[in-house]
């Protein structure tokens, strides 16, 4: 089931009201009209020449309607026409003083061409009311017209060839309006098992004379107008899709386009009724201005996209996070606008030569959970526009990982607008840690916020410490501390550091120490005592320095004073529900490392003195269980 959500100002059936350069006739015959029973037939020449009327539909009456922020529609049957570029077709309006016939198409620029020779042409009157521009002045000025009040509106021509005879030679079956920003054809229905289709809704566009979409031939579609798919009240509504072609017009098939922002398609649903809109494998191609498409409703239980490819969008807003089935997977989108993310699957999306603005993301990712597992496998191929691959939002966490990611021809070179990674400026300074596994091409970045610190992380391996009593239970909140064994690794052992504290900011001068920003280090043997401990994330990390912030707020001494000393932390912390503490890092070789466990009520496993020692692989990390007893 399908509905037409514009306005009828005039089906053309009948010829009260009509005036031009030449008599309007009402036919009845096959193939002299797409909507209704009847079209007007007239005849134009190889001149400027216009019909027009100010009778809304059957001649019930007069009409006076604010177009300015609206797209009209005509569906016309001409087959002489000249090129776009001479006036070949015209949507005309009057507002009773001035009448002006806009060039929308020509034989180069068909419009939606229809059964039986009809084509549909549209004309966004708010384009030219930003930018005027008439192919043809019938009466006034264009300067002078009044959008907001149209009183007229019709059809105008210049042929190729002058008709012979008294043969009428075009034939107007109907003009409709509606508001930009609307949708013109609302899709829903459907059942479960058997879902409305693209047949479907052709034949309820033929049978009701609409001109919104056409089969020209096999699996092939085009829309004309904004679509939505979905029933806003209470009603199911089930759409399936598959091994199809779509034309998305954002144009006359060439010729005059609607406004940016004024070709609009989604899926909505309801919190009553069951909603299910799924496409497989289908081919969505925009031409003319870009569509902005919306799959983000959370009121659709399945909306699952799969196997797709998607050319030219101005944008696209992914599925969101649950529902019965709600993912956009293995899907490519070629030369669109802005993808965001909504939280839903992504796995196997390519995003190719993206047509956003410089320094903008070809995908947003503005979502408060880790995009690990809802973006793994993607490609980002940046094309000639110099932009991001991914631009995080300001919701997106601190510590992120991407897996299996493939980035091409970004720039290798921090701080540039096609840098890889683009973190936002959140309003206070923020330790970003990406993490990028199996992945490959540059990973470099830009920060919005010059204050913030970004570590990007390649390949992380993970030490995950599972703590156990004896009876195989998880321990939660006991202490674990995972910290290099000796100094011939990446991280420092026990290596003699001085301490400078600004605030409650401690510099670490500390020769060739090789951490990285992230990384946490066990402070030891700082006469003030509130130095002392695992201190960290470190930032403002340099070859022989880096910063860490106290745990507590205070001002010991500065300099510090003692025998001090800095040792690498591998991971640290106090175990979860599932009894674990876990940290991910890269590693250029096997990390020699020492474990101590503590709690409350349990014995120290181990002392102090006796460490249990292990290793950190640089290639499949570290995963250990500890078994405590009690006291």
């Amino acid at each position: 089931m399908s509905t037409d959500n514009r306005t009828t100002l005039n089906d053309a059936e009948a010829n009260t009201g009509w005036a031009g350069d030449d008599t309007a006739t009402a036919v009845a015959t096959l193939g002299s009209f797409y909507e209704g029973s009847n079209g007007l037939s007239t005849q134009l020449s190889d001149a400027d020449e216009h019909m027009y009327t100010t009778q809304d539909s059957v001649g019930a009456g007069t009409f006076n309607i604010d177009l300015s922020s609206s797209t009209a529609y005509m569906l016309i049957k001409d087959n002489l026409g000249n090129t776009f570029a001479q006036g070949g077709a015209m949507l005309v309006l009057g507002d009773g003083t001035d009448r002006i016939g806009y060039d929308v198409g020509g034989n180069d620029a068909p419009g939606l061409p229809l059964p039986t020779y009809f084509q549909c042409y549209k004309l966004d009157v708010s384009v030219i009311v930003t930018t005027p521009g008439s192919v043809a002045v019938f009466a006034g000025t264009e300067a002078a017209l009044d959008q907001t009040a149209i009183t007229q509106i019709g059809y105008g021509t210049k042929h190729l060839a002058k008709a012979v005879g008294a043969v009428d030679n075009a034939i107007m079956d109907a003009f409709r309006y509606i508001a930009n920003g609307s949708y013109a054809l609302t899709i829903n229905g459907g059942t479960v098992g058997t879902p409305e289709t693209m047949a479907d809704v052709v034949g309820d566009d033929i049978t009701n004379g609409w001109g919104i979409v056409a089969k020209p031939i096999g699996d092939q579609y085009q829309f004309f107008a904004p679509t939505e798919w979905g029933d806003t009240g209470t009603a199911a509504h089930y759409f399936a899709a598959s091994s199809e072609q779509w034309y998305w017009l954002g144009d006359n098939g060439g010729g005059h386009a609607v406004g940016a922002g004024n070709f609009p398609f989604r899926v909505i649903g309801n919190a009553t009724g069951t909603g299910l809109f799924t496409l497989s494998n289908v081919v969505i191609v925009n031409t003319g201005t870009g569509a902005d498409f919306d799959c983000s409703n959370t009121n659709v239980e399945t909306l699952t996209i799969d196997g797709c490819t998607i050319i030219g969008l101005a944008s696209f807003q992914a599925p969101a996070t649950g529902g019965t089935s709600r993912f956009c997977t293995n899907t490519i989108f070629g030369q669109c606008g802005t993808v965001t993310h909504g939280g839903a699957d992504m796995d196997g999306c390519q995003i190719l030569e993206s047509a956003v603005l410089a320094d903008t993301g070809a995908l947003v990712y503005n979502i408060a959970t880790d995009p690990d597992g809802e973006t793994d496998n993607m490609v980002f191929s940046k094309g000639a526009l110099a932009h991001h691959a991914i631009e995080f939002g300001t919701s997106a966490p601190a510590t992120m990982t991407v897996r299996g990611h493939t980035y091409t021809s970004f720039s290798a070179t921090n701080e540039q607008n096609d840098s890889t990674f683009l973190f936002p400026d959140t309003g206070g300074d923020v330790n970003w840690l990406l993490n990028v596994v199996g992945g490959t091409g540059n990973t470099s970045y830009k920060r919005a916020r010059g204050t913030d610190t970004v570590t990007i992380v390649v390949d992380p391996v993970t030490t995950l410490i599972t703590v156990r009593d004896k009876a195989d239970a998880n321990i939660v909140s006991a202490q674990v501390l995972v910290e290099a064994q000796d100094g011939t690794d990446d991280l420092p052992f026990m290596e003699s550091v001085t301490l400078t504290r600004v605030g409650q900011v401690v510099t670490v001068a500390h020769t060739a120490h090789g951490m990285i920003a992230g990384d946490k280090v066990t402070i030891r043997g700082a006469e003030q005592f509130d130095y002392n401990g695992i201190n960290g994330p470190i930032t403002n990390v340099s070859t022989n320095a880096y910063d860490y912030t106290l745990l507590v707020v205070s001002t010991p001494t500065t300099p510090a004073t003692g025998t001090i000393t800095a040792t690498g932390v591998v991971a640290a912390g106090l175990t979860n529900a599932s009894g674990q503490v876990s940290a991910s890092r890269t590693y250029t070789v096997d990390q020699a490392c020492r474990i101590r466990v503590a709690k409350s009520g349990y014995k120290a496993l181990p002392t102090d003195s006796d460490w249990i020692n292990d290793v950190v692989d640089n290639v499949a990390g570290l995963a250990k269980t500890m078994q405590m007893q009690n006291d």
